[in-house]
């Protein structure tokens, strides 16, 4: 598999880093590890007053993001304020597996849009680009292709389906399950977050996630 950001799309500040992770058990919880979590949420809880969300530099900055493409709607917001702010209306977050907890703790952590998906629900390689508008776009829990404009940054696999718009949404057919055994991060900057800032975070998803892996795990990671 290759991956390929288009040079609009970087001029942007957009930094990616693209992680995959082979042989994952995803079908057992660590027990340790699930505590760590919900230990860390509920500090999280009670130190980060949600008004923060109005003056922390990388949540503005996905803002930012989406106003220089002419998103005006500020109620598509990137993944990591959407988590935060699901992490104070319901004071944690509803345990899904062992993946999708990992990557969600860790994107709560750092404040940094993550995305996971089944590595073998992708067609062919993954690029960063804009759409056309004529897309192929199913979120996930959809049944239904949903309209996407045009202008607006999203990963693509080869078969010219979006496996994720934005920061914001993912796509149904990539989605992690427990049967996943193979699994694509992508984790998400914009010029506010310097390189090693999402070196580091995806370094650190990677040893949480290897906790789960087998002794033959392959790992794969490119900063674009």
């Amino acid at each position: 598999m290759e991956f390929n950001v288009s040079e609009d799309v970087s001029s942007l500040g957009i930094r990616v880093v693209f992680l995959v992770i082979y042989n994952i058990d995803n079908t057992k919880y660590d027990i340790d590890l699930e505590d760590s979590i919900y230990s860390y949420y509920k500090k999280f809880y009670k130190s980060y007053p949600i008004n923060n969300l109005e003056r922390d530099r990388n949540i503005i900055g996905y803002r930012l993001l989406h106003n220089k493409i002419g998103i005006t709607d500020k109620s598509i917001i990137a993944s990591p304020e959407s988590l935060i702010k699901l992490l104070f209306k319901y004071k944690s977050l509803k345990p899904i597996n062992t993946i999708v907890d990992i990557y969600n703790y860790v994107s709560i952590k750092n404040k940094i849009s993550i995305g996971g998906h089944d590595l073998d629900s992708i067609f062919g390689n993954v690029r960063l680009c804009f759409t056309q508008g004529n897309e192929t776009f199913i979120p996930m829990g959809g049944k239904s292709p949903k309209v996407i404009s045009e202008k607006h940054y999203c990963y693509m696999d080869d078969s010219d389906e979006i496996i994720c718009w934005l920061d914001c949404r993912q796509c149904e057919k990539t989605k992690i399950s427990t049967r996943t055994k193979n699994c694509l991060f992508i984790i998400q900057g914009h010029s506010e977050i310097p390189e090693q800032k999402l070196l580091s975070t995806a370094e650190e998803l990677q040893r949480l996630i290897q906790r789960n892996t087998k002794e033959n795990s392959k790992v794969i990671l490119k900063l674009l």
